[in-house]
């Protein structure tokens, strides 16, 4: 049998040399009928699972999909983007602020300024800022817990499910009108709450104390880089203006 995909000659169920099933059936109604209770499936075997399990036990949980227990998770990258586009397109249908909304009013009514370049490429573009901000807070903990035996690719992961995660709890309370009330701090405070909580399961073999003040350190770097970012971002538009 000659695989359709990349022409290699097989016998059996599927491809020996790009794993593609053997029976590729034609495109038609019933083609896209049947696939549509499969694509539900992988949603509800992978998100929802993926789902429980970081509310359940997050940090053990991802863990053990570093050390290799893979199947049923949903993969990384595509969790936060999921998750992350939720978050932010609720807002935009509810006609709600997000936070990131949030801060950058609370930051321009501060500072008095109103055109300002970064802030405005971020407030459109709120989803890609998420997944920028995750690589430098993955740096931050890389740093912090420097002594741990995961590289900084590990903690990358750890950081997308954390934010992946956060960002589902942020969609969930995406409903809360009044954004002069204490409640609208009430996600970022949950949010905050379970990175702290995932952090002291992922690490289990240090104490609890030496966890939360590695936490700490984690953040103090973090808003460091960003502090030292926009430094260097505001003097290369002076240079280029």
């Amino acid at each position: 049998m000659i695989c359709k995909n990349c022409k290699q000659d097989f016998s059996g169920n599927y491809c020996s040399n790009c794993g593609q099933n053997s029976n590729v059936r034609k495109v038609d109604f019933k083609y896209l009928m049947d696939e549509i209770p499969n694509s539900i499936f992988q949603i509800n075997r992978g998100f929802l699972f993926t789902l429980k399990e970081l509310f359940i036990k997050p940090g053990h949980s991802i863990r053990e999909f570093l050390e290799g227990k893979r199947k049923n998770h949903f993969k990384p990258l595509a969790f936060i983007i999921l998750t992350s586009t939720l978050y932010v397109l609720s807002h935009y249908f509810i006609g709600n602020q997000t936070f990131i909304d949030d801060a950058i009013t609370g930051f321009k009514s501060g500072s008095k300024v109103e055109n300002n370049q970064l802030l405005n490429w971020i407030a459109k573009n709120q989803t890609y800022f998420i997944l920028i901000l995750v690589p430098l807070f993955s740096l931050a903990s890389y740093l912090a817990f420097i002594k741990s035996k995961y590289n900084y690719f590990e903690h990358l992961v750890l950081n997308i499910y954390i934010t992946g995660q956060q960002m589902f709890i942020y969609f969930l309370f995406s409903f809360i009108y009044d954004r002069d009330s204490y409640l609208v701090l009430l996600p970022l405070l949950l949010g905050m709450g379970f990175n702290f909580w995932t952090y002291i399961q992922f690490f289990n073999k240090k104490s609890t104390l030496k966890k939360v003040l590695l936490i700490l350190l984690t953040y103090i770097i973090f808003i460091l880089q960003i502090f030292i970012g926009m430094i260097i971002f505001s003097i290369v538009m002076a240079v280029i203006n």
